[in-house]
């Protein structure tokens, strides 16, 4: 079948598309499931940026129920993609420990006391030493959460 023979067929299903901004959407990044990183950014850069334009009002009257609909036929793609691509790793109790640390802004010094010496607190972040139900009891204490936020979570 050639390309003009499918254009007759499916013209009675076209509908007009006389938004600018919309033309150029579906040209250029047409609503499609997203397969790789580079898609991801360029597709979810193009909807943060009518999401703004959109929020400032710079986008009104039809212009602006068009971008809604390409958003509303776009996003789901993405969220599809980020679903797929970013799912949180399982916690492991070294990355528990690391993740207080930052949050309450210590370094390895400052835990050195209640795990035993810095170089110990250096081997259990770097994965080469385990915490042991002491240490876990020590850091549950002095960070006021559960124990069994140091044992890993299921993947």
């Amino acid at each position: 079948m050639t390309v003009q023979v499918l254009e007759r067929k499916l013209k009675p299903f076209q509908e007009p598309v006389k938004s600018a901004i919309l033309k150029w959407l579906l040209l250029h990044l047409p609503p499609q499931p997203i397969t790789n990183k580079k898609m991801h950014r360029d597709y979810a850069g193009a909807v943060s940026t009518l999401i703004r334009e959109l929020e400032r009002g710079s986008i009104r009257g039809a212009e602006r129920k068009a971008v809604e609909k390409y958003l509303a036929s776009t996003v789901p793609f993405i969220e599809e993609y980020e679903k797929k691509e970013f799912k949180p790793k399982p916690s492991t109790p070294e990355g528990v420990l690391r993740f207080l640390m930052e949050q309450n802004d210590l370094n390895q010094y400052d835990l050195a006391e209640d795990l035993g010496g810095q170089p110990v607190v250096s081997d259990i972040l770097r994965g080469k030493r385990k915490l042991t139900r002491e240490h876990i009891e020590r850091l549950s204490e002095r960070f006021h959460i559960s124990p069994s936020s140091f044992y890993p979570s299921p993947a």
